[in-house]
């Protein structure tokens, strides 16, 4: 069942609004299921670094939230539900295209083509600048690289890997806007790609995604 980068999208929506709506138990189940559809769509070395940085990062979370004197209770579900949402958006990376993402930004939402083309650059670079700082860090560590010392010594250290991680940044962008230049990119861009129309899965989908969104007043009615 292939759906539309429109319907995705409004799907990841909504999981936002979800994790606000739905009991904890339900959000618990979401969470496994995103989970269980990431790692069918995509389970490479690069997701599982993903899932295992967003797990740290809300590990992280919950202990700030503790040290703030926050409830127990209350830490662990605002960590869950920032992990559902990231992950819903993790989801979407690695279901649909890049492309198709930002088609649906500018035909169906109507969002000006450059602010679509400038959002779904950024997300395209992630993977990239994760791969590329794994390569700087290799190439200065044969070069005699060191991350050992006390904080501050670390950190001076590591603008041996920023350095030329930024360089190659600027380098890629220079390239693209080079690229983009020379292909006539402007308004009618995505204005000559296929439309994207939606099919019965769309509908179905889009149906139980209303249903689950008006979970809190169909249940307030009864």
């Amino acid at each position: 069942m292939k759906l539309t980068a429109f319907t995705q999208l409004i799907v990841v929506l909504a999981v936002t609004a979800w994790v606000f709506i739905l009991p904890v138990q339900a959000v618990a189940i979401i969470l496994a299921l995103e989970l269980a559809l990431l790692l069918y769509i995509k389970h490479d070395r690069l997701t599982l670094a993903a899932i295992g940085a967003l797990t740290i990062f809300t590990g992280m979370m919950i202990l700030l939230q503790l040290l703030f004197r926050s409830p127990l209770n209350v830490a662990l579900i605002g960590g869950l539900r920032m992990f559902v949402m990231t992950t819903a958006f993790l989801c979407l990376l690695a279901a649909t295209r890049i492309q198709d993402i930002a088609q649906a930004l500018v035909e169906k939402f109507h969002l000006p083509y450059e602010y679509a083309f400038m959002l779904t650059t950024a997300l395209r670079f992630v993977p990239d600048f994760l791969v590329d700082s794994e390569a700087t860090l290799d190439a200065q560590s044969c070069r005699g690289y060191s991350n050992r010392g006390n904080v501050f010594k670390r950190f001076f250290s590591y603008l041996a890997v920023v350095k030329p991680l930024v360089m190659r940044a600027v380098a890629k962008s220079d390239t693209l806007a080079l690229s983009m230049e020379l292909k006539g990119f402007g308004s009618n861009t995505y204005k000559n790609m296929k439309p994207q129309r939606l099919q019965m899965a769309d509908y179905l989908v889009l149906l139980v995604t209303l249903i689950l969104s008006t979970y809190s007043f169909w249940v307030g009615k009864i």
